[in-house]
């Protein structure tokens, strides 16, 4: 028998009963996911809009976003989302522990779930600094601290995070090209990933 091919893989013909049951999962990931690209749509509505520096972040929320229609919309909207991806993922996780889903053959996919809710952390916070004020700036260095800690490569990555010794206008553009451009893309690329293992893997050997 020949082998599934790519689309047969990501839209299976026949599913599982216990795959379409709704208790099972409670669609955690897959709402995670579509927060995800709420925040990427709106995302790039505010890009237009906001500028990676001082006197531009100031301006962008002191003008409720700037003058851009319904700007007020995107980024209350931009806001919740980023929230409650939160949420869902931690949800998400509970759930997973709570089904033992992380045994094998799905070890390594679990792996995979904590990179990314690592990453939505850090898009978190990244998109806090944006608001370049003393609390935003504060968090900013705690974090450049926190991986600085890293042994061997900590210092780097925290000169390389800061933009220099100390923090500057030079790290507030890095925390815009973070949340912007590198943290959303490789949440991408590791959110596929995670559900074609989810595909591959199968259910757990034990759980519900």
């Amino acid at each position: 028998m020949a082998k599934p091919g790519f689309l047969e893989h990501i839209h299976p013909p026949r599913i599982p009963p216990e795959r379409t049951c709704f208790t099972s999962t409670f669609c955690l990931g897959g709402l995670s996911f579509l927060l995800f690209l709420v925040l990427g749509g709106t995302g790039v509505v505010l890009m237009f809009s906001y500028v990676p520096t001082p006197q531009g972040a100031a301006a962008f929320f002191a003008q409720e976003a700037g003058d851009l229609p319904f700007a007020w919309f995107f980024r209350r909207l931009h806001f919740l989302a980023g929230q409650a991806m939160v949420i869902t993922l931690l949800l998400h996780l509970a759930r997973v522990l709570a089904a033992r889903a992380y045994l094998p053959p799905r070890s390594l996919n679990w792996l995979v779930g904590l990179i990314l809710l690592l990453l939505t952390l850090a898009l978190d916070l990244s998109g806090y600094v944006l608001r370049w004020d003393a609390a935003t700036q504060g968090a900013a260095t705690v974090a450049a601290g926190v991986v600085g800690e890293i042994p061997a490569v900590g210092p780097l990555f925290k000169r390389l995070l800061l933009g220099g010794p100390t923090l500057g206008e030079a790290g507030l553009l890095r925390f815009y090209v973070l949340h912007c451009l590198a943290l959303p893309v490789l949440t991408l690329v590791l959110s596929l990933y995670h559900f074609w293992r989810i595909r591959k893997d199968g259910r757990p050997t034990s759980g519900l």
